[in-house]
């Protein structure tokens, strides 16, 4: 546990005017994109959590349900990234030196004052944006200077879900969503220690809603709101937007999906099953094993990002061009489509003209012209 730790370990910070929030419950959920965060974030209305009124709206085919996330903390995260020269998607991690950063230009001071008015006239405030657990290193220790009595929930899907959705929605490669899922549940994970916390499986909790609900409830020691609970089963719960599901073995035949992967997926399967507990010695290890394994990738990482910054460029010009060149082909249809427009009614007007009672009348003049122009031409 100590390997855990000592690889998130961060420099002392100065206390945030944050007084008021002495002993406040704030439940945070982290997990990676497309991993069911919404659905987990809405179940906890159920427990009596509030999500603030500045939430999210829902995105048709992104979304359908809303994604229960705060804008002004979704708007921080975005600026908190960009701060350090990193992105949602990329898959290096924010080290040390980036929560240095941060501190130095005033985003620890900004993040409490937002977290303050979060939890102003609040008891239990929770919230959600997968860009959390990315940053986590940065938010563990607002929180810890909050003195706020701080919970997680731990959000998983089956990784390869995860990958098909990026792929429809961002168009990324398998390996790139791979490895993005692992580095928000490794950080996720290795972050939280020390904290209560839960992990939720996002299929389970498709399948079993109460029992779900009730479990993260008891872990986190939160009171069930029965109507509420009818309500988010019955009304907010659609299983037809769950569009894809997966088996495990599903991942043992997919080249493109990096043993730690299923690996770590496996292993959380059992923890979502109450078959062992985060906490557990021996779940700890593989942790520590895990935050180590990662560690090892992170060179590869940054040069991946680095690679994908060089070509963006050159894929922007040259999505340009296919903008540019859809855009002439639509101006060329369009063209077309007005021109077989006007020949449409040049033919109606001739047709109408052929089948009046005039044109049948001086057919016989036209034939004697017809004869007499060829007679002349010859």
């Amino acid at each position: 546990m100590g390997v855990i730790q000592d690889s998130l370990c961060l420099p002392e910070a100065k206390p945030l005017p944050m007084a008021n929030c002495k002993k406040k419950r704030l439940i945070v959920v982290l997990g990676m994109h497309r991993s069911g965060t919404s659905v987990i974030t809405r179940g906890l209305k159920v427990m009596g959590v509030e999500l603030g009124d500045t939430l999210m709206p829902a995105i048709v085919g992104v979304n359908d349900k809303g994604f229960w996330e705060d804008l002004d903390l979704f708007a921080l995260n975005n600026e908190l990234l960009s701060l350090v020269g990193s992105d949602w998607h990329h898959l290096a991690p924010i080290e040390p030196a980036d929560v240095e950063i941060l501190r130095k230009n005033g985003s620890f001071d900004k993040a409490g004052a937002l977290l303050h008015r979060k939890l102003d006239k609040k008891t239990i405030f929770g919230f959600k944006d997968p860009r959390v657990a990315k940053l986590f290193r940065f938010w563990k220790e607002v929180f810890i200077h909050c003195q706020l009595d701080t919970s997680c929930v731990l959000a998983v899907r089956h990784p390869l879900s995860i990958v098909m959705s990026l792929n429809k929605r961002d168009g990324f490669d398998p390996e790139k969503s791979y490895f993005l899922w692992l580095g928000h549940v490794i950080e996720s994970l290795a972050g939280s220690t020390g904290f209560r916390r839960v992990l939720v499986d996002y299929d389970s909790l498709m399948q079993s809603p109460e029992v779900e609900i009730n479990r993260v409830a008891r872990e986190l020691d939160l009171e069930i709101d029965e109507a509420e609970l009818q309500s988010y089963r019955s009304q907010f719960l659609d299983e037809a937007l769950r569009h894809t599901i997966y088996e495990l073995k599903d991942l043992s035949v997919d080249d493109t999906c990096p043993p730690l992967v299923r690996e770590i997926y496996t292993s959380l399967r059992d923890v979502a099953c109450d078959k062992i507990s985060l906490d557990d010695p021996m779940m700890q290890n593989k942790i520590a094993q895990w935050v180590d394994e990662f560690e090892r990738l992170k060179p590869i990482l940054r040069l991946v990002d680095h690679l994908s910054a060089e070509n963006a460029p050159a894929i922007g010009d040259l999505n340009e061009q296919i903008s540019d060149l859809n855009q002439a082909v639509l101006e060329r249809d369009a063209r077309i489509t007005c021109l077989n427009q006007a020949v449409a009614g040049y033919a109606r007007i001739i047709n109408e003209m052929r089948d009046s009672r005039s044109w049948r009348i001086t057919r016989p003049l036209r034939v004697i012209a017809s004869v007499l122009w060829s007679g002349h031409a010859k």
